[in-house]
Protein backbone atom coordinates (compact mmCIF):
# COMPACT_ATOMS: atom_id res chain seq x y z
CA UNK A 1 0.00 0.00 0.00
CA UNK A 2 1.30 3.45 -0.92
CA UNK A 3 2.14 6.00 1.75
CA UNK A 4 -0.41 8.82 1.58
CA UNK A 5 1.00 12.35 1.92
CA UNK A 6 -1.03 15.54 2.14
CA UNK A 7 0.55 18.73 0.79
CA UNK A 8 -1.53 21.10 2.87
CA UNK A 9 -1.71 24.86 2.40
CA UNK A 10 -3.84 27.73 3.65
CA UNK A 11 -5.70 29.87 1.13
CA UNK A 12 -4.75 32.83 3.38
CA UNK A 13 -1.06 32.13 2.92
CA UNK A 14 0.38 33.60 -0.31
CA UNK A 15 3.54 31.49 -0.15
CA UNK A 16 1.61 28.28 0.41
CA UNK A 17 -0.80 29.09 -2.41
CA UNK A 18 2.03 29.92 -4.78
CA UNK A 19 4.01 26.78 -3.92
CA UNK A 20 0.88 24.65 -4.38
CA UNK A 21 0.12 26.31 -7.72
CA UNK A 22 3.65 25.67 -8.98
CA UNK A 23 3.49 22.01 -7.97
CA UNK A 24 0.00 21.60 -9.44
CA UNK A 25 1.08 23.05 -12.78
CA UNK A 26 3.95 20.60 -12.96
CA UNK A 27 2.39 17.43 -11.56
CA UNK A 28 -1.34 18.00 -11.00
CA UNK A 29 -3.38 18.02 -7.82
CA UNK A 30 -2.64 14.33 -7.21
CA UNK A 31 0.47 12.41 -8.21
CA UNK A 32 2.66 9.47 -7.23
CA UNK A 33 6.35 9.53 -6.37
CA UNK A 34 8.28 6.35 -5.54
CA UNK A 35 5.57 4.55 -3.62
CA UNK A 36 3.98 7.69 -2.21
CA UNK A 37 0.53 8.95 -3.15
CA UNK A 38 0.58 12.74 -2.82
CA UNK A 39 -2.35 15.15 -2.87
CA UNK A 40 -2.58 18.93 -2.63
CA UNK A 41 -5.14 19.93 0.01
CA UNK A 42 -6.29 23.51 0.57
CA UNK A 43 -7.63 24.91 3.85
CA UNK A 44 -9.66 28.08 4.24
CA UNK A 45 -8.15 29.38 7.49
CA UNK A 46 -4.73 29.70 9.10
CA UNK A 47 -3.38 26.22 9.78
CA UNK A 48 -1.47 27.11 12.96
CA UNK A 49 -4.58 27.37 15.13
CA UNK A 50 -6.42 24.22 14.03
CA UNK A 51 -7.03 21.59 16.69
CA UNK A 52 -7.36 18.30 14.81
CA UNK A 53 -6.71 16.31 11.64
CA UNK A 54 -10.46 16.07 11.13
CA UNK A 55 -10.79 19.85 11.08
CA UNK A 56 -7.98 20.09 8.53
CA UNK A 57 -9.41 17.32 6.38
CA UNK A 58 -6.28 15.18 6.51
CA UNK A 59 -7.47 12.22 8.58
CA UNK A 60 -6.97 9.79 5.70
CA UNK A 61 -3.32 10.70 5.15
CA UNK A 62 -0.25 9.12 6.76
CA UNK A 63 1.79 12.34 6.71
CA UNK A 64 0.98 16.04 6.58
CA UNK A 65 3.38 18.42 4.82
CA UNK A 66 2.49 22.10 5.16
CA UNK A 67 3.53 24.44 2.36
CA UNK A 68 3.97 27.70 4.20
CA UNK A 69 5.38 31.20 4.43
CA UNK A 70 8.17 31.94 6.84
CA UNK A 71 8.36 35.35 8.48
CA UNK A 72 10.69 37.09 10.88
CA UNK A 73 14.23 35.88 11.52
CA UNK A 74 16.64 36.22 9.71
CA UNK A 75 14.93 39.00 7.68
CA UNK A 76 16.37 37.90 4.34
CA UNK A 77 15.28 35.43 1.63
CA UNK A 78 15.43 31.88 2.97
CA UNK A 79 13.95 28.39 2.62
CA UNK A 80 13.29 26.74 5.99
CA UNK A 81 11.92 23.57 7.56
CA UNK A 82 10.66 22.70 11.03
CA UNK A 83 8.21 20.63 13.03
CA UNK A 84 5.36 22.39 14.88
CA UNK A 85 4.84 22.22 18.63
CA UNK A 86 5.49 24.13 21.84
CA UNK A 87 8.15 23.32 24.41
CA UNK A 88 6.60 26.08 26.52
CA UNK A 89 3.47 28.24 26.50
CA UNK A 90 1.57 28.25 23.22
CA UNK A 91 1.55 31.74 21.67
CA UNK A 92 0.84 30.92 18.04
CA UNK A 93 -1.40 27.88 17.99
CA UNK A 94 -1.06 24.33 19.22
CA UNK A 95 -1.15 23.35 22.87
CA UNK A 96 1.20 24.48 25.61
CA UNK A 97 3.89 21.90 26.41
CA UNK A 98 2.79 19.72 23.49
CA UNK A 99 4.93 18.77 20.51
CA UNK A 100 3.87 17.66 17.06
CA UNK A 101 5.08 14.41 15.54
CA UNK A 102 8.21 15.17 13.54
CA UNK A 103 9.38 13.92 10.12
CA UNK A 104 13.16 14.38 10.50
CA UNK A 105 14.28 12.75 7.25
CA UNK A 106 11.83 14.70 5.07
CA UNK A 107 12.85 18.05 6.57
CA UNK A 108 16.47 17.18 5.90
CA UNK A 109 15.71 16.22 2.30
CA UNK A 110 13.97 19.56 1.73
CA UNK A 111 16.94 21.55 3.01
CA UNK A 112 19.40 19.44 1.04
CA UNK A 113 17.33 19.87 -2.13
CA UNK A 114 16.98 23.61 -1.54
CA UNK A 115 20.72 24.03 -0.92
CA UNK A 116 21.39 22.82 -4.49
CA UNK A 117 19.26 25.64 -5.91
CA UNK A 118 20.00 28.73 -3.84
CA UNK A 119 23.60 29.47 -4.78
CA UNK A 120 23.83 32.87 -6.42
CA UNK A 121 20.11 33.63 -5.95
CA UNK A 122 20.25 35.69 -2.75
CA UNK A 123 18.43 32.92 -0.86
CA UNK A 124 19.83 30.71 1.87
CA UNK A 125 18.50 27.65 3.71
CA UNK A 126 17.90 27.30 7.43
CA UNK A 127 16.78 24.69 9.93
CA UNK A 128 14.29 26.04 12.46
CA UNK A 129 13.41 24.86 15.97
CA UNK A 130 10.11 23.38 17.04
CA UNK A 131 7.58 26.20 17.32
CA UNK A 132 3.91 27.22 16.87
CA UNK A 133 0.90 25.04 16.04
CA UNK A 134 -0.82 22.86 15.16
CA UNK A 135 -0.10 19.88 17.41
CA UNK A 136 -2.15 17.27 15.57
CA UNK A 137 -1.81 13.50 15.83
CA UNK A 138 -0.14 12.93 12.47
CA UNK A 139 3.53 13.25 11.50
CA UNK A 140 3.85 16.81 10.22
CA UNK A 141 6.48 19.13 8.76
CA UNK A 142 6.42 22.76 7.66
CA UNK A 143 8.40 23.44 4.46
CA UNK A 144 8.65 27.18 3.99
CA UNK A 145 9.85 30.21 2.05
CA UNK A 146 10.43 33.62 3.62
CA UNK A 147 10.85 36.05 5.11
CA UNK A 148 8.47 38.65 3.64
CA UNK A 149 5.84 39.34 0.99
CA UNK A 150 8.47 39.87 -1.67
CA UNK A 151 9.80 36.35 -1.17
CA UNK A 152 6.33 34.83 -0.78
CA UNK A 153 5.46 36.14 -4.25
CA UNK A 154 8.86 35.78 -5.92
CA UNK A 155 8.48 33.45 -8.94
CA UNK A 156 12.09 32.29 -8.73
CA UNK A 157 11.93 31.64 -4.99
CA UNK A 158 8.60 29.85 -5.30
CA UNK A 159 9.97 27.71 -8.12
CA UNK A 160 12.99 26.73 -5.98
CA UNK A 161 10.77 25.94 -3.00
CA UNK A 162 8.30 23.88 -5.06
CA UNK A 163 11.06 21.95 -6.83
CA UNK A 164 12.72 21.29 -3.46
CA UNK A 165 9.46 19.94 -2.02
CA UNK A 166 9.04 17.56 -4.94
CA UNK A 167 12.67 16.41 -4.83
CA UNK A 168 12.45 15.92 -1.06
CA UNK A 169 9.33 13.78 -1.40
CA UNK A 170 10.94 11.75 -4.16
CA UNK A 171 14.16 11.08 -2.20
CA UNK A 172 12.59 10.70 1.23
CA UNK A 173 12.96 7.27 2.83
CA UNK A 174 12.53 6.65 6.55
CA UNK A 175 15.74 5.11 7.87
CA UNK A 176 18.03 6.68 5.29
CA UNK A 177 19.59 8.98 7.90
CA UNK A 178 20.32 8.80 11.62
CA UNK A 179 17.52 10.62 13.51
CA UNK A 180 18.35 12.98 16.34
CA UNK A 181 16.90 15.71 18.53
CA UNK A 182 18.70 18.96 19.34
CA UNK A 183 18.93 21.70 21.94
CA UNK A 184 20.21 25.28 22.01
CA UNK A 185 21.12 28.22 19.85
CA UNK A 186 19.13 30.91 18.05
CA UNK A 187 15.91 30.51 16.09
CA UNK A 188 17.74 29.70 12.85
CA UNK A 189 20.78 27.81 14.07
CA UNK A 190 23.60 27.76 11.53
CA UNK A 191 25.23 24.81 13.31
CA UNK A 192 22.08 22.70 13.07
CA UNK A 193 21.60 23.76 9.46
CA UNK A 194 25.10 22.49 8.69
CA UNK A 195 24.26 19.22 10.44
CA UNK A 196 21.31 18.86 8.08
CA UNK A 197 23.33 19.70 4.98
CA UNK A 198 26.68 18.10 5.73
CA UNK A 199 26.24 15.03 7.94
CA UNK A 200 24.32 11.74 8.01
CA UNK A 201 22.07 13.03 10.84
CA UNK A 202 18.47 14.19 10.45
CA UNK A 203 17.21 16.45 13.23
CA UNK A 204 13.60 16.34 14.39
CA UNK A 205 12.53 18.19 17.53
CA UNK A 206 14.72 21.12 18.52
CA UNK A 207 14.45 23.45 21.51
CA UNK A 208 16.04 26.85 20.86
CA UNK A 209 17.69 28.91 23.61
CA UNK A 210 14.52 31.02 23.95
CA UNK A 211 12.49 27.94 24.97
CA UNK A 212 15.18 26.07 26.89
CA UNK A 213 13.98 27.24 30.32
CA UNK A 214 10.85 25.12 29.79
CA UNK A 215 12.75 21.95 28.92
CA UNK A 216 12.82 19.37 31.71
CA UNK A 217 12.95 15.58 31.70
CA UNK A 218 9.25 15.39 30.80
CA UNK A 219 9.67 17.57 27.72
CA UNK A 220 12.85 15.73 26.69
CA UNK A 221 10.96 12.43 26.88
CA UNK A 222 8.18 13.91 24.78
CA UNK A 223 10.68 15.14 22.19
CA UNK A 224 12.04 11.61 21.94
CA UNK A 225 8.63 9.94 21.80
CA UNK A 226 7.24 12.35 19.18
CA UNK A 227 10.31 12.59 16.98
CA UNK A 228 8.64 10.42 14.35
CA UNK A 229 11.87 8.45 13.91
CA UNK A 230 13.36 7.32 17.27
CA UNK A 231 16.42 9.50 17.92
CA UNK A 232 19.73 7.74 18.35
CA UNK A 233 21.28 10.71 20.12
CA UNK A 234 20.81 14.35 21.14
CA UNK A 235 22.85 17.22 19.71
CA UNK A 236 23.64 20.03 22.17
CA UNK A 237 24.71 23.53 21.16
CA UNK A 238 26.31 24.03 24.55
CA UNK A 239 27.42 27.62 23.89
CA UNK A 240 23.89 28.42 22.73
CA UNK A 241 22.36 27.66 26.12
CA UNK A 242 22.42 29.33 29.52
CA UNK A 243 24.41 27.33 32.03
CA UNK A 244 21.44 26.30 34.17
CA UNK A 245 19.41 25.28 31.10
CA UNK A 246 22.27 23.23 29.66
CA UNK A 247 22.83 21.47 32.97
CA UNK A 248 19.13 20.62 33.36
CA UNK A 249 18.81 19.34 29.77
CA UNK A 250 21.98 17.27 29.92
CA UNK A 251 20.96 15.83 33.29
CA UNK A 252 17.63 14.82 31.74
CA UNK A 253 19.38 13.19 28.78
CA UNK A 254 21.66 11.22 31.12
CA UNK A 255 18.67 10.14 33.22
CA UNK A 256 16.86 8.92 30.12
CA UNK A 257 20.02 7.30 28.74
CA UNK A 258 20.14 9.08 25.39
CA UNK A 259 23.64 9.67 24.10
CA UNK A 260 24.53 13.33 23.61
CA UNK A 261 27.17 15.10 21.55
CA UNK A 262 28.33 18.71 21.26
CA UNK A 263 27.36 20.18 17.90
CA UNK A 264 30.84 21.42 17.00
CA UNK A 265 32.34 17.99 17.68
CA UNK A 266 29.64 16.39 15.57
CA UNK A 267 30.30 18.77 12.69
CA UNK A 268 34.06 18.16 12.79
CA UNK A 269 33.63 14.40 12.61
CA UNK A 270 30.34 14.11 10.74
CA UNK A 271 31.23 16.24 7.73
CA UNK A 272 34.27 14.09 6.98
CA UNK A 273 32.21 10.89 7.12
CA UNK A 274 29.43 12.44 4.99
CA UNK A 275 31.86 13.46 2.28
CA UNK A 276 33.75 10.17 2.33
CA UNK A 277 30.66 7.94 2.32
CA UNK A 278 28.37 9.89 0.00
CA UNK A 279 25.71 10.80 2.56
CA UNK A 280 24.32 7.29 3.08
CA UNK A 281 23.70 5.98 6.59
CA UNK A 282 24.05 2.36 5.58
CA UNK A 283 27.56 2.88 4.22
CA UNK A 284 28.95 4.49 7.37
Amino acid sequence: MKTKVSLLYSLRDPAGRNMASEISERLGEQFDLRGKSIELVSFEREILYVKSCEELGVSDFDYVVVLSRHSGTPHRPILTAHVPGNFGRAKYGGESFKLGIAIPSLMKEYLVAASKRVEGTGYSVGFEPTHHGPTIEKPIAFLEIGCDEEAWNDPNGIRMAAESVVEALENWTVGKYIPTIAFGGPHVNDHFTRVELKTMYAIGHTARKLDASWVDVTMVRQAIERNGEPPEMAIVDNKGLKGEDRERIETALREIGLRMVRVKKLLREGIEVWEEQGGQKEEV
